[in-house]
C-alpha cells in the first residue's frame, strides 16, 4: 500500500508545523506527554484539511512507536539483567565464586555498553526526526517519519 503526499497548503504549515513540535509536552508530562501533544493536535486539527489530518497521523503514529520500542527495550534490559543478577547470586550460593563474579560484571558491563546507548540513541533519534519534520512542513512538502509503525491509519 502506497502513501499518497498531500502537498501542505500556506494555511495549513504552522498548524501542521505545531503537529510536529507537540511531542515537546513531553517535558511536561514525562512518559505520556509525548504521546497525548500529537494526539491532542491531530484529534484538534483532523478535519481541517486532509493535510493536517496526514500529518497529525504521522507524528502520532511516530510518537506511539518511539514510546512501544523503548517499552521493549526496557523489558529486556530488566529481563535480561535480573536474569545476569539471578546467574550471579546462584553461581556465588553453589560456591563458584569466579562464575558469580562473571556473571554479575557481564551483567553490568551488558547494561552499560549496550542498553544505555540504545536508551539514548532512542530519546535523541525523535528530536532529530521531529526537527526534519518542521522544516520539510514548513517549506510545503509533506514528512514521513522511518521507523514509524502505522497504528492510525
Amino acid at each position: 500500500m502506497t502513501r499518497t503526499a498531500l502537498a501542505i497548503p500556506e494555511a495549513d504549515r504552522t498548524p501542521a508545523v505545531l503537529t510536529h513540535l507537540s511531542p515537546l509536552a513531553g517535558f511536561l508530562l514525562p512518559t505520556l506527554g509525548n504521546v497525548l501533544g500529537p494526539l491532542v493536535a491531530w484529534l484538534a486539527l483532523r478535519d481541517r484539511s486532509p493535510a493536517l489530518d496526514q500529518q497529525g497521523k504521522e507524528a502520532l503514529n511516530f510518537q506511539l512507536s518511539m514510546w512501544l520500542y523503548g517499552v521493549l527495550i526496557g523489558i529486556l534490559a530488566f529481563v535480561l539483567f535480573s536474569l545476569g543478577i539471578l546467574g550471579g547470586a546462584l553461581g556465588t550460593a553453589a560456591g563458584a565464586q569466579d562464575f558469580g563474579a562473571f556473571a554479575f560484571l557481564g551483567t553490568f558491563a551488558a547494561f552499560f555498553v549496550f542498553f544505555v546507548p540504545l536508551l539514548l540513541l532512542l530519546s535523541i533519534i525523535p528530536f532529530i526526526f521531529m526537527i526534519v519534520a518542521v522544516v520539510r512542513v514548513s517549506a510545503g512538502q509533506p514528512y514521513h517519519y522511518p521507523l514509524s509503525i502505522r497504528f492510525v491509519r
